[in-house]
């Protein structure tokens, strides 16, 4: 058994399958490229299209009605969502409220305080405000009432 010309052989078809590899990437890489680029020329046309419907939305809307107090009207816009978003006011104690209870009494009512937090913080992570004022059908599936169905 000629061990030299078998390391030879082995050699030869790991370079000969290394440079297939090679290739196959170079290719990937220039495929990828290719479409990275259209999807960046795709993009910047959206992109510049939304930006010019803003624009003209803008314009007509302040040829339409003149608007009374920009700071106003966002205070207006942004209240709703603040309301919803804003975490709920802490449950107060009763145990820090009633220093006469016996141990127990604190401690039955320190349990108490801690459900509340917890179903408090379950409701809370369960309320989802749209940013945008958008109530469509789909903004409707995230504001349900229950993620059980």
């Amino acid at each position: 058994m000629d061990y030299a010309a078998e390391f030879e052989q082995i050699a030869a078809e790991t370079l000969r399958r290394s440079v297939m590899l090679r290739e196959e990437l170079d290719e990937i890489d220039r495929q990828t490229a290719i479409r990275a680029q259209q999807v960046a020329g795709n993009a910047t046309r959206r992109f510049d299209a939304v930006v010019e419907l803003l624009a003209q939305d803008a314009a007509d809307a302040e040829i339409a009605e003149p608007q009374p107090d920009s700071h106003e009207v966002q205070e207006e816009r942004i209240q709703p969502i603040a309301r919803a978003v804003a975490p709920p006011p802490p449950p107060v104690f009763p145990a820090e409220l009633d220093p006469t209870l016996t141990p127990e009494q604190q401690r039955q009512a320190e349990i108490r305080a801690a459900v509340a937090r917890a179903r408090a913080a379950r409701e809370a992570r369960s309320v989802v405000a749209p940013s945008d004022g958008d109530y469509d059908s789909e903004s409707e599936y995230y504001r349900r009432s229950t993620w059980l169905d």
